[in-house]
């Protein structure tokens, strides 16, 4: 996500969980009727995720609500802490696909760490998504196409000098398990999405710069650096780093974690001319890939 609407109001999961039926929309107010629950009696209770998605924006967070309501056994909990968690089971090749939607509690990196760390606390998802929007820097992208990023490219890190920013990024690959089975998605559905006749948008695989700073201006030198870094980037947004350095720093457990990866639609160009206006746009074909993407994110567990 490149852009920070002051109205954001999605909070990080914490805390025990109070089950409430009913499909709902991702702002309903819900009141807790438990005490909390442990992560580990959670996961006891047999409450684990096979993909657990992550968004930030108001936008973001109902195009998912959207395409989970669809799903069968959609639900809506509300954790100790007050966050909305959406549940749904999607089917997918090889069994159903259990999938548990949140927000992160403010924008930018740091939250969306926080948030990753605590969603695979509590439900063990082997696959963390984040899916939302972003800025586009590569000039091919059109407003409403969609970038499933294979790469983050770190543009925070860095040195100031007189003679100005030494940059000191990092690059940070998605895991193989997941661009396997990009791979294989992309062979069967390719790359040209049309959610109604008449109507599409394309779907790219690259790239993406991450940091906090939000780039609004053609001319900027974290836009030039990340050309320079790897002349394919695609877009600049502010979270995917946190997932990706959650991701690196996990400490494999008895449920380790087995890949993550962003999915944004692009809302503007990261210039002056950046707004609000296609927000809801990019995030609804975002998260209209992200429907179709799932059922091949069932994965194998044992070698057969």
């Amino acid at each position: 996500m490149n852009s920070h609407p002051a109205t954001n109001t999605g909070m990080v999961v914490s805390g025990g969980t109070v089950s409430v039926g009913g499909s709902v929309n991702a702002e309903q107010h819900i009141h807790p009727r438990t005490a909390p629950a442990a992560p580990d009696a959670d996961r006891a209770a047999g409450r684990r995720a096979d993909v657990a998605v992550l968004t930030v924006l108001r936008e973001e967070m109902a195009a998912v609500v959207e395409v989970l309501s669809r799903a069968s056994g959609h639900r809506v909990e509300q954790a100790y802490g007050g966050a909305a968690v959406h549940w749904a089971t999607i089917a997918a090749e090889g069994g159903p696909l259990r999938v548990v939607a949140a927000q992160t509690l403010e924008p930018g990196t740091h939250s969306a760490l926080l948030a990753y760390r605590d969603l695979r606390q509590r439900f063990a998802p082997p696959l963390v998504l984040l899916v939302g929007i972003a800025g586009a820097v590569r000039a091919d992208l059109e407003i409403g196409d969609v970038v499933l990023a294979d790469e983050v490219i770190w543009y925070d890190s860095r040195r100031e000098t007189e003679n100005g920013p030494q940059r000191r990024g990092r690059i940070q690959a998605t895991a193989p398990v997941l661009r396997r089975r990009v791979n294989d998605f992309l062979v069967r559905h390719g790359t040209v999405v049309r959610p109604e006749p008449g109507r599409g948008f394309l779907i790219h695989r690259g790239p993406i710069g991450s940091g906090n700073a939000v780039v609004t201006d053609a001319g900027s030198d974290i836009r030039s650096w990340l050309v320079g870094v790897h002349e394919k980037v695609l877009a600049v947004e502010t979270e995917a780093g946190g997932l990706a350095q959650g991701f690196y720093e996990e400490i494999a457990g008895a449920q380790p974690a087995r890949g993550w990866m962003t999915i944004r639609g692009i809302s503007d160009r990261a210039d002056r001319h950046k707004g609000h206006r296609d927000h809801e746009l990019a995030a609804r074909h975002a998260a209209l890939v992200l429907e179709r993407l799932l059922p091949y994110l069932r994965l194998v567990v044992d070698e057969p």
